[in-house]
């Protein structure tokens, strides 16, 4: 399968500004203009997609034979990131054309017109788009670390390097970027700015095994699930409706999870629903010692 990365600005709709915002997209986007603006605006059965490389698309690394000005048959990941950070999926097309240089959009429809939108350098049918919805853009993409995307608005990740994650991107995309919806209680913290990197922290945090292995272990080191920020035990308080009761957090902050690890037990701890909250709603997420310290301090005021 042939496959390259886009890495455009970052928006809701990308069915036109109006209505809709643009987040670093590039010098090019500095007056919250930009082609991509339109790149899933339904024209005529199509959609026409749109990315700023350096110089021309090098169609033969991505099928086409020498001298070609195409390749078919592409599947193109579109990857962006909001000012609130991190880079990620926000959608793609499959089977899609990718063209070496600019083209003319054959027809443009009112809204290409109405955004001063002429050119394209991939389309696809619209039944082979995809488009994310906002809060669930969670599948981040590394950029400054080997086998990453670098710096380059369009990748072809072909080096061995970049195989692994190649293989989950290919996996996710067939799923249909399925994933579980988060609870009512994180849409506050998520919806604003829709940030990958908060919505796949909030996803970790309840994947189920890890939860439960983490509160068995609690459980079996000290005989009681109490929150490590300001020791609530729910168990004590409400009695056998709290046991075994708690919230899991996870400590690895926000910023640094455009690498790739694995979750161990020692980077999840044990919280109260109010503490994890605020937790969240803090923009530097703290530590649980910086917390408690917080804590302690408004409690001494």
């Amino acid at each position: 399968m042939a496959i390259v990365f886009c890495n455009i600005g970052w928006m809701r709709n990308y069915d036109g500004i109006q209505g809709d915002s643009i987040q670093r997209g590039g010098s090019y986007n500095k007056d919250s203009v930009g082609h991509e603006v339109c790149n899933f605006t339904v024209c005529r059965g199509k959609v026409y997609g749109y990315v700023q490389p350096t110089g021309r698309i090098s169609v033969e690394r991505l099928g086409a034979s020498k001298g070609a000005d195409k390749a078919d048959g592409v599947t193109v990941i579109w990857t962006a990131g909001p000012n609130a950070g991190g880079t990620a999926i926000v959608g793609w097309y499959t089977n899609a054309t990718v063209f070496r240089d600019l083209q003319e959009i054959p027809s443009p429809c009112k809204k290409h017109r109405s955004n001063n939108i002429t050119e394209y350098r991939i389309v696809a049918p619209i039944e082979n788009a995809h488009l994310i919805p906002e809060q669930e853009r969670d599948f981040l993409i590394p950029r400054r670390v080997k086998g990453g995307i670098g710096q380059s608005n369009v990748w072809y990740a072909e080096k061995p390097e970049s195989a692994g994650l190649v293989d989950d991107v290919i996996k996710y995309i067939q799923s249909g970027a399925r994933t579980s919806k988060l609870p009512d209680v994180d849409t506050e913290a998520t919806a604003n700015e829709g940030n990958p990197r908060l919505v796949a922290h909030l996803r970790r945090e309840r994947n189920p095994s890890l939860v439960e292995k983490k509160k068995k272990s609690v459980l079996a080191a000290e005989g009681k699930l109490c929150c490590e920020a300001c020791g609530f035990d729910f168990e004590a308080t409400y009695g056998q409706h709290g046991h075994g009761f708690c919230e899991v957090h996870h400590l690895k902050p926000i910023s640094q999870m455009d690498k790739d690890r694995v979750t161990t037990l020692a980077d999840l701890a044990v919280v109260c629903s109010n503490c994890h909250r605020i937790i969240h709603r803090i923009d530097l997420m703290p530590t649980i010692d910086q917390f408690k310290k917080f804590i302690a301090n408004k409690t001494d005021a």
